[in-house]
């Protein structure tokens, strides 16, 4: 993640849903320098690696937002 300039921002924490049905277990936040560079940071081998290592052990919901 570091070599694609990511900062964590939010991991894990108390979540308090306000509106909506969502109701995430852990929610973590990375930021990144562009919205490019984090598609760059999925792609990477090392990412997919670990993508397919979580497969079936794990439920994800990941976006990928350009903002602030």
């Amino acid at each position: 993640m570091q070599a694609h300039g990511a900062e964590v921002c939010i991991r894990g924490g108390k979540v308090e849903v306000l509106e909506g049905d969502w109701n995430p277990g852990r929610t973590v936040l990375l930021k990144f320098p562009s919205f490019e560079a984090a598609r760059a940071f999925y792609d990477t081998p090392e990412y997919q690696k670990a993508k397919a290592a979580r497969e079936g052990a794990a439920i994800m919901r990941m976006v990928c937002v350009e903002g602030v």
